[in-house]
């Protein structure tokens, strides 16, 4: 399923300007004294729902208008399946719905705060745009340690296609990292500005999960996720903006980002929201360049004649072992090279900038193809309420709805009877000086 969201849920312009629930952020410094602090500052607050561990977080974002701090935008992140599950080791993607549970929370949050229902009822999903998502697809293995293996074979490709490679976060890290503690494998891929890709095998309760179940409960969970490779790809801010050429006032063709389809949750409906889950994966197979033939064995020596000169020169060093930076290439020049390099990658499959007995090794991953969607129907009847996936979702929407309805009545219920306690006042106010204090107390 989509596991882990981040969305940005936009001040609908009916409700723009009221008074909206915002903590402004002022941090202390050892002395107790605040720091100062930009005035449009909004600290992050957490919100935890009853079902589960899973902490919902909200950033307020504001602007000042006529001197009067208003409230545009809640940045929201939560994850779903920990939230209303209790866990998110077994699920199926459902962006849609995922994005309607963190809208439902969200709602849910603005009422306990004491926003009127009318206002909350402006927030819908046309207000929600996705910046961040978590796809997890289930490949089911068999049993652990196949699962693990596969993860092993994931990360020595990984290792093969990008050792070296580095990225950089504030500071420079590996693109492949993997770790494997007493058979438990992660190997995570960061290659792409779009998205990250992420293995490993759900088996048991880690510091920080979501877990919030009983651990008979969880135990019998894990033991099914633990047959599944759970294969993430994580979709970056860079993946739900798209560049496009208009016209400016001038009549000038300039380059202007704006909002792709990817980051409305209403894309994710329906047949077309399963297209853009396979979508998604064959870009992560692209990146893993697995729809690529890569040649693993030497070519034969009549093949060989039937190339130029250079590249059989440069092609037979390689098989020898010697470096990218040492092939006897005719240019110097790097534009050059790279389009002799890529010849011969298209022609005899080779990629030279691969070691020769590193290719040779090269893991296919045959196992690595789109699953389709997790069925609930693989899960026991009294675990099912803790699977994210088919009539489960459905059940866990309506009973969200119905703690929605209930606490919007019960909020409408308070303010009529302020409103009605404020309206008593008023009346008694007007009474002679004489009755008023008695009134009132016969009232109490």
């Amino acid at each position: 399923m989509a596991d882990t969201l981040t969305a940005r849920i936009s001040v609908p312009d009916e409700a723009f300007g009221q008074d909206l629930p915002y903590v402004k952020d002022e941090r202390t410094d050892p002395t107790g004294e605040i720091k100062a602090r930009s005035a449009t500052s909004l600290a992050k607050v957490p919100f935890k729902f009853k079902c589960g561990k899973a902490t919902m977080w909200i950033s307020p974002k504001g602007g000042y208008v006529d001197g009067k701090l208003n409230i545009y935008a809640y940045d929201v992140s939560v994850s779903v399946p920990g939230a209303v599950c209790g866990l998110n080791a077994l699920l199926e993607n459902a962006v849609y719905e995922v994005s309607l549970f963190a809208l439902y929370f969200f709602q849910y949050w603005l009422l306990e705060c004491g926003v009127a229902t009318e206002t909350v009822k402006k927030f819908t999903m046309k207000n929600v745009e996705l910046e961040e998502l978590h796809l997890t697809y289930l490949i089911y293995s068999g049993n652990k340690n196949k699962a693990n293996n596969r993860i092993l074979e994931l990360a020595r490709r990984g290792l093969t296609l990008f050792s070296g490679d580095m990225i950089k976060k504030n500071k420079r890290k590996a693109a492949v990292e993997y770790r494997n503690s007493d058979w438990n494998c992660y190997v995570r891929i960061s290659k792409s500005s779009k998205f990250d890709i992420a293995a490993y095998v759900k088996s048991f309760v880690i510091p920080k999960s979501f877990c919030g179940l009983p651990t008979v409960v969880s135990d019998k969970i894990f033991a099914i996720s633990q047959n599944y490779v759970r294969f993430e790809v994580k979709l970056k801010k860079a993946w739900f903006s798209e560049t496009v050429v208009v016209e400016d006032a001038e009549g000038k063709k300039v380059k202007k980002k704006q909002l792709s389809k990817w980051a409305s949750p209403l894309s994710w409906k329906g047949r077309a929201g399963k297209a853009m889950y396979e979508q998604v994966f064959e870009e992560a197979r692209d990146l893993l360049r697995l729809n690529e033939k890569f040649n693993q064995r030497r070519h034969r020596p009549d093949f060989m004649q039937t190339l130029s000169d250079e590249h059989r020169a440069i092609l037979e060093e390689h098989y020898a072992g010697t470096s990218f930076k040492k092939l006897p290439f005719k240019s110097k020049d790097a534009k050059q090279r790279s389009k002799v390099k890529r010849a011969i990658q298209k022609l005899c499959r080779v990629d030279l900038s691969i070691p020769w007995e590193e290719q040779k090794e090269l893991m296919q991953l045959e196992w690595l193809v789109y699953p389709g969607m997790f069925k609930l129907d693989s899960v026991p009847e009294e675990l099912k309420d803790y699977a994210f996936a088919g009539r489960t979702i459905k059940k866990k929407k309506e009973e969200m709805k119905e703690k929605l309805r209930f606490l919007a009545k019960h909020n409408d219920l308070q303010s009529q009877a302020i409103a009605a306690a404020l309206h008593r006042a008023r009346d008694i106010s007007r009474m002679p000086d004489d009755g008023g204090e008695s009134d009132l107390m016969g009232n109490i």
